[in-house]
């Protein structure tokens, strides 16, 4: 469902994209600035570690404050799942979460709400709709495009710890995997940037991952001394060739489309595997087809 929106009711749609988001909220906006009122709409995710919040700002470059002040941005590293992105030549500005989107001229500043004339085209996606791909999905898709080809500000990553032999995770805490806040806002000069880009980083952490034992000199060194190439495998989506691991089955683009709805058991067309056509027979939670199982379960004890 496409609809054009201006006033009051451009706001309330933008405000129930940031309330209502369960698994991904996307904000693309050159300026943000929050009063009480937008704080109020993003406390409610505070505790949520399940939605991944990505905001993409720009502008700016010699002042980036302007664009996104130290307090707000502070305000956002306090989500347990969240990705901040700083993109210089910004000028677009999107909502959008699972179900809603808008294509927009507002900014994410309170003074825009309060006093600007604004209007965008707000999209609603149904059951009946979800097979089919919309001017919304490819607004999604750039802004996802933007976000991972530009430079990482800051990342916060959920981290799990398994229960019921695997079946299910329990939240333990989250971790800062990368912060640059002082090339932003510190008053030492800013030092070369690293450029690290939002594809770099995994979407959640294992608590065995932070807490296994100290591994001995000897280990390490015969670990990187017989280490492999990376095993070759495929997109479950597109079926381009990517490196083989169960858990990431996707390339990056395919992975910013189901990233959106985030359906585990959502058909696929190929094996990770083999690559061959799999017919909807993988899926994101499956992503090998059954007759494989043997041929990769001999691989990995190799």
């Amino acid at each position: 469902m496409n609809k054009f929106l201006t006033g009051k009711e451009l706001e309330e749609a933008i405000y129930n994209i940031i309330w209502e988001a369960e698994r991904t909220l996307l904000i693309v906006s050159p300026f943000v600035k929050l009063d009480d009122y937008f704080k109020k709409l993003f406390q409610k995710h505070t505790l949520n570690p399940k939605l991944h919040i990505l905001i993409v700002f720009g502008k700016n470059e010699k002042d980036v404050n302007r664009s996104l002040n130290k307090a707000d941005f502070d305000f956002f590293k306090s989500f347990p799942n969240i990705s901040i992105v700083y993109v210089p030549t910004l000028h677009a500005k999107y909502y959008g979460n699972e179900n809603m989107g808008m294509i927009t001229s507002i900014n994410l500043y309170d003074y825009s709400f309060k006093n600007n004339i604004e209007f965008g085209v707000y999209y609603e996606h149904k059951l009946i709709n979800s097979f089919f791909s919309s001017a919304d999905d490819d607004a999604w898709d750039e802004c996802m495009k933007i976000a991972q080809n530009n430079e990482v500000v800051y990342i916060n990553r959920p981290v799990y710890k398994s229960a019921n032999l695997g079946f299910s995770k329990n939240y333990v805490r989250s971790e800062v995997l990368y912060d640059s806040t002082d090339k932003f806002y510190g008053s030492a000069p800013a030092k070369k940037s690293t450029n690290k880009k939002l594809n770099e980083f995994p979407d959640e952490l294992k608590l065995s991952d932070l807490t296994s034992e100290r591994p001995t000199r000897e280990a390490v060194e015969q670990a990187s001394t017989t280490s492999k190439e990376p095993r070759k495998g495929y997109c479950i989506r597109t079926g381009i060739e990517i490196p083989f691991d169960p858990e990431r089955p996707f390339c990056g683009s395919a992975y910013s489309k189901w990233q959106r709805y985030s359906n585990p058991d959502f058909p696929e067309s190929y094996c990770h595997f083999s690559g061959e056509p799999s017919h909807g027979e993988t899926t994101f939670s499956k992503p090998i087809l059954r007759k494989n199982w043997n041929k990769v379960k001999g691989l990995m004890e190799v």
